[in-house]
């Protein structure tokens, strides 16, 4: 009797160990798929400080290949850097080429992080450009170099700024979007922090 509890006791270990496993593979496979996530940590960007200021390369290694990428100065990403607070978490990003930026006064953001926070289905249709933002009945339709959209219908002029594509990401004027939603939205300039309530 002992020794088949003691069998059954090892087959469950090991049913349970690869039950985790697979849950553990899953998740990451899906972690990985995210460019970004959402935390109440403050984001801090890859920088690089030698005794002159100057900035430099450094070589990472990359599926299994070594590439040297070149890091801004902690001057250049302090006084470059842009945050965007969404109900008391943080955006943050983990490729470079999806990270928030100012064009003409305006904060830009990848569209699935703002599609994610707020909770927007998208669609995307490639030969025209055209970005489709829906949730609760309300629909957004937009395409990239545009400053004319449609919501529910009617057409918004976009001001100073359009939708874009930037190292491979699609970016949005998010101050004008959240407006449209009636949500509302701050801008400290010392911090250079977006915050959306």
């Amino acid at each position: 009797m002992k020794l088949e509890l003691i069998q059954l006791f090892k087959s469950k270990w090991k049913y349970s160990a690869l039950s985790l496993l697979c849950v553990l593979a899953i998740g990451n496979t899906a972690y990985a798929e995210r460019e970004f996530f959402w935390s109440d940590a403050v984001p801090l960007q890859s920088c690089f400080q030698n005794r002159d200021g100057i900035p430099n390369k450094m070589g990472i290694e990359k599926d299994g290949k070594k590439i040297e990428i070149e890091l801004p100065s902690c001057e250049e990403v302090k006084k470059n850097q842009v945050l965007v607070l969404v109900n008391g978490r943080y955006l943050h990003v983990e490729d470079s080429g999806g990270v928030p930026f100012i064009e003409n006064g305006r904060t830009m953001v990848p569209l699935r992080a703002i599609a994610d926070v707020f909770q927007f289905e998208v669609g995307w249709e490639q030969s025209q450009e055209k970005i489709t933002l829906t949730k609760d009945g309300k629909s957004i339709i937009m395409h990239i170099g545009k400053p004319d959209i449609l919501v529910d219908g009617e057409k918004v002029k976009l001001e100073e700024v359009v939708p874009m594509i930037k190292n491979n990401v699609t970016f949005l004027p998010v101050r004008q979007l959240a407006e449209i939603l009636g949500i509302q939205v701050d801008w400290d300039g010392s911090t250079r922090t977006a915050t959306f309530n």
